[in-house]
């Protein structure tokens, strides 16, 4: 008994097959869960994120995103682009910097609206990156104001429709001969 009780000594034969058992373990499981996610890529590189690779990602995502048709853009590029339209719109249209100013609020006040999110909306340039015109853009000189002038032309979902039909009653007067069937369907008709 007193064999028994007392622990056997480990020896580094014993570790290794442990240890070589746990590995044969772990790399079963690893196969199995890529054989569950369809990862066939059985030699997994891990990439290296030096600074030259995220420089270079963030070029190609500055080229993607100037490449964007207006819908696409966010509210700041929006933004930026829309300044630069309004001081081409000032020189051309000789705006003073109190009228500028005004466009600049009013364009502001119409993109938190959603009113220049399509690109009906805006006619804008992908290669430039620039702001040709503003279709509905208007300036009102009695008011002293901007607006935009709704370009949508929606038709009346009236004229899409079938025409109505007219039901016209021909009354057509001939002698009804008068049958048992008839007479029987009325005295039926009349009971119930």
């Amino acid at each position: 008994m007193s064999e028994a009780s007392t622990p056997k000594p480990v020896t580094k034969e014993a570790i290794k097959k442990k240890s070589n058992d746990e590995c044969i373990e772990l790399k079963n499981i690893k196969y199995q869960t890529m054989l569950i996610n369809n990862n066939m890529d059985l030699s997994r590189k891990k990439e290296t994120t030096n600074i030259s690779n995220i420089e270079d990602f963030l070029m190609k995502e500055r080229e993607y995103n100037k490449k964007q048709p207006w819908s696409k853009l966010g509210e700041g590029s929006k933004m930026k682009k829309l300044t630069d339209f309004i001081s081409d719109y000032s020189v051309k249209n000789n705006l003073s910097e109190q009228d500028k100013k005004q466009l600049t609020r009013y364009l502001k006040r119409c993109m938190e609206r959603k009113k220049l999110q399509r690109v009906r909306d805006v006619q804008y340039n992908i290669e430039l990156g620039k702001i040709i015109s503003i279709p509905g853009l208007l300036f009102i000189e009695k008011k002293q104001k901007f607006t935009l002038k709704n370009t949508d032309k929606k038709g009346s979902t009236l004229k899409s429709l079938a025409p109505k039909k007219r039901i016209r009653k021909k009354i057509r007067k001939k002698d009804k001969v008068k049958t048992k069937d008839n007479e029987e369907d009325k005295k039926n008709k009349n009971n119930k």
